[in-house]
């Protein structure tokens, strides 16, 4: 009995500690937002090989499991020693397809690059003299805009003078800075790929090592709960991340298919940026049609309005049909949730939030609804969403009244 009384004076204690130990936290992250983001940076600097190799080996986790099953199709026993080779094997062969497929990016994409900007410079007096034949007659038929543009393009060409004259130190330091910024990527990557190795070859003892950290500290069925929870979780962002990347594989090839039949210019060099950007849900269509779209217009207006027509279609063939099929209803989420999520995950993180806030969301949203139909459950009343729309609150029976 004392034994009890103690324990509860004990759990309310931990309690009203935790309370206060996070209203401090709060307080010092409300009030000090500034050093808690330098303090996270810093931070963000130091770990930032090992989240490579955390996020490199999570891509590469589903290629090894596929690899690893296709040796079980090889006749032989399947002893330790077998299963040892045969898991090193596929970790190797995992590496090697990232690493191919990030050599087949970096060869399609700096040609390409070298190419545009090449023909860009040599193509650039023919396109003054285009710009110029076209504006001509509208000038010559409205003398006021004309003195407006003249003013306009006086103006550009002192903003270009000072640019060269006062600016071009900056411009130095900024593609000095870039060039410190891409070095730092490749050393974390590096770095991050050699984790990555460890981190495959040793993912089953890690694994059950926070099993058995969970079980140890933990209830049995608050334990039981936290480990269904990170399996839908895992479910969750693997299901999405992986049908997001197959799904953007297919309609860049599709439009490197539909541009080269079109003969539209820069097919190859286009269908990896439409690719690669269709991996963010709802705005990555636009980051990526639109400055292939002033691409294009550059070299010819006809073709940029085939490639505008086309990739509108390209993109309802996707949002209806593709994309369906190959992510389904993986985070739960309705439109206005994932536009939500999105808006506030890349405006909190950039880019990594935009594209990882949906299946996060998506868990938040999935925990919520669980608990919420448990206590509606609990209380006898459906859980269904429909029956709610219209209800005029509970009867004294506690019955919906509608």
């Amino acid at each position: 009995m004392i034994k009890e009384k103690y324990r509860v004076y004990f759990n309310w204690g931990v309690t009203v500690f935790l309370i206060i130990l996070c209203s401090i936290l709060a307080f010092f992250f409300f009030y000090r937002f500034e050093s808690v983001q330098r303090g996270i940076k810093v931070l963000n600097e130091i770990l930032a090989p090992i989240l490579s190799g955390l996020v490199i080996a999570y891509l590469l986790n589903p290629v090894m499991d596929t690899l690893i099953r296709l040796t079980y199709l090889i006749p032989g026993s399947y002893g330790p020693v077998r299963q040892k080779v045969c898991k090193g094997v596929a970790i190797l062969a995992s590496e090697a397809f990232l690493i191919a497929i990030i050599g087949f990016m970096v060869g399609t994409i700096l040609p390409q690059v070298v190419d545009t900007l090449r023909s860009l410079v040599m193509n650039i007096d023919k396109y003054g003299t285009a710009l110029e034949e076209w504006i001509e007659p509208l000038l010559d038929m409205n003398p006021a805009i004309r003195s407006t543009s003249m003013g306009v393009i006086q103006e550009m060409e002192n903003r270009v003078r000072d640019f060269l004259q006062n600016d071009i130190m900056s411009l130095m330091s900024t593609l000095t800075s870039g060039v410190v910024e891409v070095g730092r990527f490749i050393y974390n990557f590096v770095l991050g790929f050699i984790v990555s190795i460890y981190l495959l070859a040793s993912r089953d003892k890690l694994v059950g090592r926070m099993k058995k950290l969970l079980y140890a500290f933990v209830n049995r069925d608050a334990a039981n709960t936290t480990l269904a929870m990170a399996q839908k979780t895992n479910a969750m962002f693997k299901g999405f991340i992986v049908g997001k990347i197959v799904d953007s594989s297919i309609i860049g090839v599709l439009c490197f298919l539909g541009m080269s039949l079109l003969k539209l210019p820069y097919a190859l060099f286009i269908s990896v940026i439409v690719g690669v950007t269709n991996v963010i849900p709802y705005f990555g269509p636009f980051l990526g049609a639109i400055p292939s779209a002033l691409l294009i217009l550059i070299d010819s207006p006809i073709q940029c309005l085939i490639f505008s027509l086309f990739i509108l279609f390209l993109q309802q063939l996707d949002g209806n049909f593709i994309g369906p099929k190959v992510l389904g209803n993986t985070t739960g989420l309705s439109s206005l949730g994932v536009l939500f999520s999105i808006l506030v995950g890349g405006g909190l993180f950039g880019l990594a939030g935009m594209i990882l806030s949906v299946p996060a969301c998506g868990v938040l949203y999935s925990l919520i609804k669980a608990i919420t139909d448990s206590k509606l459950r609990k209380r006898g009343l459906p859980t269904n969403t429909e029956r709610y729309v219209f209800m005029q609150g509970l009867t004294e029976d506690g019955k919906l009244r509608e």
